[in-house]
């Protein structure tokens, strides 16, 4: 019986497995080692043990400093190790001028993309940091979370995928599912602005237009893949990009192809 992707968690937000994928060589990822998700902090203290449960061993945190303040992560256990890093001086990317400039879907949606192609680039460390959390949770499980698990997840998952062999049409699936799986505009803004995580950027997003705010939310195919193209046009590879860009050991690499593909 194959394994649910996306777990129904009480207070939670698009949290899944990363199971099952297919790589071009046929191997496929093992379920149970890697999830992804996004805001933790309204897990309820039933779901908090399902997690814990789940025999997880590290947490991936890759919100910002002020995310994590104002929402901080449950326990789970004082045998799974938090990965964090202090951004004090660290605005989110949605405050950029290319976002307070936009009020129509296609200024939004290029922004986005705009967005995609620099995150790459400018979270190097949090990225390392998901293979060095990911290395330490062997035999266990890792989750890589930020606040909706779409823009910074998405792209750290992506390259988890990617450095595993996977499919890349099955790595903008993983990316699309997000708009399925969750809700997005109800758990970032709420019914009336007041949702977790977003605080200081909820006012101008609610400025938005419809079709405007959609395209901020929304998984798009092209986002994930702004991305990928970005680093394949800088280092030619995403394996020369996490060699080169994020520092990663060869040796890691392969520890990690071999605990997670089957």
């Amino acid at each position: 019986m194959t394994p649910a992707r996306v777990l129904p968690l009480v207070g939670g937000c698009n949290f899944r497995d990363c199971g099952g994928y297919e790589t071009t060589d046929g191997a496929r990822v093992r379920w149970g080692r890697l999830y992804r998700s996004g805001l933790l902090a309204r897990l309820s203290a039933a779901a908090a043990a399902q997690v814990q449960a789940l025999g997880v061993r590290a947490v991936c945190d890759l919100r910002r400093t002020t995310e994590r303040d104002l929402h901080p992560n449950p326990s789970f256990g004082a045998e799974v190790r938090r990965f964090e890093w202090d951004s004090e001086q660290e605005s989110s990317p949605i405050r950029d001028r290319a976002f307070a400039s936009s009020n129509d879907e296609a200024g939004v949606h290029a922004a986005m993309v705009s967005m995609y192609e620099r995150l790459p680039f400018g979270l190097q460390p949090r990225l390392a940091g998901v293979f060095a959390a990911l290395d330490h949770a062997a035999p266990g499980a890792a989750i890589v979370h930020c606040t909706a698990g779409k823009d910074r997840t998405g792209v750290a998952v992506a390259l988890v995928l990617e450095s595993l062999g996977v499919r890349r049409e099955a790595i903008v699936e993983d990316y699309t599912l997000t708009n399925t799986a969750v809700d997005l505009r109800l758990q970032l803004l709420g019914q009336d602005g007041t949702g977790a995580g977003l605080a200081a950027t909820v006012e101008s997003i609610l400025a938005l237009s419809a079709t405007a705010q959609e395209a901020m939310l929304a998984a798009r195919p092209e986002y994930i893949l702004a991305s990928l193209g970005a680093i394949e046009a800088r280092h030619g590879s995403v394996r020369q990009y996490l060699l080169d860009e994020l520092a990663l050991e060869p040796a890691l690499l392969e520890r990690l192809r071999e605990r997670l593909l089957t």
